[in-house]
This record gives C-alpha cells, structure tokens and sequence, in this order.
C-alpha cells in the first residue's frame, strides 16, 4: 500500500486544514506509515491541539516541514514520530496570542471594567503559554525557561538551528533548492500577518562551489533585504488605500464605515470572518423558517380544496355559491327545503292521513260510537 501523504500549506483551523478534515485523512490508515507536509504560519491553537493528539495515537507520522512553518503548525509537529526540515526553510514559535480589539473613549469604570477583563484573558494566556512550552520541552528535552525565553523573543530559526534546539529530527537537502526570502508574495502575506522579520542572513550552506565562485554574501543579501523590506512598506497601513466601490450591505454586518484594500486585495481578521459566518447562519436559519412556513401554507390550501370539493358536491347550487359563507346559506337553504318524515306510529293532531292509520273504520266501531254519542 503506497505511504499515505497529507498536504497542510494553509490556515489551520475552521474552514481550511481543520481537526476535522485530518481525522478523515487518517481515517482507514490504522498504523501505516503517514507523510505530512507542512508549510504553514499557524492558526487556530484548539484545532492545533487536537491535531497533535492525532498524530500521537496514530503513531507513525512523519512530518516534512518546509518554507515558513510558524505557531500551531509547529505544534502538530510535535505529534508526529519524526520530524525532518527543508535546509532552506524556517521555523518559529511564539507565546499564545489572543485578539485583543478595543477602542474608542472610555470614563474611569470602563476603563478598570477593560483592565479587569485584559487580566483574566492574560491570566489564560499564560496558562496556554505554559502548557506549549511542556509541549516544546517533551520534544526537546530543554529546560522549560529556555523554551520561554525563546517564545518571547519570536525569533525565526533556521532549519539548522531548529535542529539544534531539536525541534526537528533530521534536516534534508531537497531535490531543487529554493530561496524562500526571494518569494516575494510569500515575504509579504507573512508580513501583512503580523510575523517578527524575517532572518537578516541566509546561513544555508555553500556547498559544491568552488573558491572563485563564491557569493558575495553581503551583497546579496543587502539587496534581497532591501527588497524585503520595500515590499513591507508598500503593505503597510499608510500605504492601504479606500475601495473604489464600497458594500454597505458587507460593511454593515462588519460594523466598519468602509472597506480598505491592498495590491494583493481585501484582507479580513478572524473576528469578521466569525460575524459574516454568524450572518450567514442566521440567513439559514430564517431560510429553513420561511421554507416550512411555505410547506404548511401549501397543506392547508389543499386541505381547503378538498373540503371546498365535498361541499360543491352536495349540489349545484352550492358549487355555485362563492366563498365559505355563501356556501353554508345554501347548504341551510337545502336543508329547510326538506319535509321532515312523521315517525311510525305517530299519534294525535288532525292530519289523519300522514299518520298512517285508516280513522273511518276506526270510528265506525261501535264503542266509539257511542263515545262519540255521549261526549
């Protein structure tokens, strides 16, 4: 059976490379040998987490990272058996962030409200800080202030330094190498996420070149950081400009006045994302009420004809009738038109002839005769 390879280059979290959407990549592999590349910036810890538990009850994981591999894509690493990285890729780990989103004028309350609700959130950062950083010691047998100190810094690594923190089991030296600091749209989406800069040397190693070959080093990297760091000024905030065309519709479920965009287009937080994802639930949501509105609309209207067909079968003069109420006039219109039936052996009144009975014989006898003489 061939080795099964999974691809994780993305957002790893709702939406993208989620717990989920492992649990059915590993889904039927039992304790085959599974290849996970990975070249990702991190995303959401939970889903990080869970990932990483995967890795470890499946036990025979393997993971390749290469290019940026940043945040919780270096957690799901530590859940895999063994860890090889791409010479020329890089590595980082920071302490757990949380989106902290808080503006405008606040009195003296408002403001110890905010601290109050800031130090219970820093209290659980810290928690989650603690935690990856047990996570990163298991893996790397250093001690648990080192691995801290290196959380806070938020240095990128080298994949030769990676190793020797021992983060990564094995470095290799792919088939074609690539400069990922000369990917300029790569450079820039870290950028724009908010990562540290990136390494001011590119140590990988010269190798099979000969002495007069060599690479003026400095120079090099002098004008690919220059590059670099032009490519950052044209995305940061100054350089953002105001849509042309403005949805107000869009704008309105963000609560923002308007729309800014970049070269490489719009670019939304989680916590928009969250608000249009709830719109979008709620929009189901009344969809799901107004289509079984609809349903129940439609069997009453049947069970309407139906009872409106039995009353028009009654008689034409019923079926001609229009509406409920001038159906029912003649339905009673019907009813008062029919005699009633004298029941048998009905007595008393005049009306000899509906009782059913012959009164000439009867008063013909001779006692009643004589009843009659008498009276």
């Amino acid at each position: 059976m061939a080795k099964k390879i999974i691809v994780i280059d993305g957002y790893i979290g709702n939406y993208a490379y989620s717990k989920q959407f492992v649990r059915n990549e590993l889904k039927g592999q039992g304790k085959n040998d599974v290849l996970v590349q990975i070249s990702s910036l991190g995303g959401a810890v939970d889903h990080a987490l869970n990932i990483y538990d995967q890795f470890i009850e499946h036990g025979n994981v393997t993971a390749e990272l290469s290019a940026f591999v940043a945040s919780s894509a270096t957690l799901i690493a530590l859940g895999a058996k063994h860890v090889r990285m791409n010479e020329n890729s890089f590595y980082l780990i920071h302490k757990a962030m949380n989106w902290v989103d808080e503006w405008g004028y606040k009195n003296e309350d408002e403001i110890e409200e905010l601290i109050e609700k800031l130090e219970k959130e820093k209290i659980d950062l810290a928690k989650i800080t603690l935690q990856l950083a047990k996570m990163y010691v298991k893996k790397t047998g250093k001690e648990l202030q080192e691995v801290v100190d290196l959380m806070k810094e938020e240095t990128w690594l080298t994949a030769e330094e990676a190793l020797d923190w021992g983060f990564v089991d094995e470095v290799f030296v792919p088939e074609q190498a690539v400069n990922y600091l000369e990917n300029s749209q790569m450079v820039a989406m870290i950028a724009a996420s908010g990562f540290p800069d990136l390494p001011r040397k590119n140590e990988q190693k010269q190798t099979n070149l000969p002495t007069t070959a060599q690479v003026d080093e400095e120079g090099l990297f002098n004008r690919l950081w220059n590059r670099i760091t032009n490519k950052q000024q044209e995305n940061s905030p100054k350089n953002k400009k105001e849509m042309k065309k403005q949805f107000l519709n869009v704008n309105k479920v963000l609560t923002v006045d308007k729309l800014e965009s970049e070269d490489e287009g719009v670019f939304l937080n989680e916590e928009q994302l969250e608000s249009i994802d709830g719109q979008l639930a709620q929009v189901d949501t009344l969809t799901n009420e107004r289509n079984t509105a609809h349903e129940e609309r439609d069997t009453a209207n049947s069970e309407r004809e139906t009872a409106i067909a039995a009353f028009d079968a009654i008689d034409p003069t019923v079926a001609a009738a229009e509406g409920y109420e001038a159906k029912e006039a003649a339905i009673r219109t019907l009813l008062a038109a029919q005699p009633g039936d004298t029941p048998p052996g009905a007595q008393g009144g005049d009306n000899k002839e509906t009782a059913g009975e012959d009164w000439d014989t009867i008063d013909s006898l001779p006692h009643n005769k004589a009843v009659d003489k008498n009276s």
